[in-house]
């Protein structure tokens, strides 16, 4: 016993590196562990965001009424209330503003609400009140959506035209240009 004692007396030095070394290993481990989890936290939060307005824009009342006539800019847009046409205008804004904040990509979001952005810009029967008044799309309040729209043109054209840089590097990186 004494025998063991004076070995760890004269071997303490060594001890107290090899124990904070093991400590700050283990800290070290913790940290990374912390950080992945966090991301991981960060990428379900996403996903949870973009499957709410995914799912709405699939089962909401007022946008199924409105996204079928813009297939073919149907004359019964005209009929739709001011209230629901604003409804409209203001999910895609969310969606803009998700983009602005990083929580979809911009080729994510293009993917799954793209396309009506763009019919909706390019109808002429949606921006219809009354035989007098049209709602003006250049007005300050639908700067958000007009930005929008240009970005969903600018990954249109990209996907439909990619020069040959654009093709290799979205051949390349496809998985991250669709990940959340």
């Amino acid at each position: 016993m004494t025998n063991i004692l004076s070995s760890l007396e004269q071997n303490k030095d060594t001890l107290t590196v090899i124990i904070a070394g093991l400590a700050g290993i283990i800290t070290f481990g913790t940290f990374i562990k912390a950080i992945l989890e966090f991301r991981l936290q960060g990428k379900q939060k996403r996903a949870e965001f973009f499957d709410t307005y995914k799912v709405r824009l699939r089962t909401d009342k007022q946008l199924n009424k409105i996204t079928p006539l813009l297939e073919d800019d149907n004359v019964e847009l005209k009929e739709i209330s001011l209230i629901d046409k604003y409804y409209f205008l203001g999910f895609y804004e969310q969606i803009a503003v998700a983009i602005n904040s990083g929580l979809i990509k911009k080729n994510v979001a293009h993917y799954f609400f793209g396309y009506f952005a763009i019919q909706c810009w390019e109808s002429e029967n949606f921006w219809y009140l009354d035989k007098d008044t049209e709602i003006e799309k250049d007005e300050y309040y639908w700067l958000t959506f007009k930005n929008f729209v240009h970005i969903m043109k600018k990954v249109e054209k990209r996907r439909i035209n990619p020069n040959c840089l654009q093709s290799v590097y979205d051949k390349a990186f496809y998985k991250k240009l669709y990940r959340f």
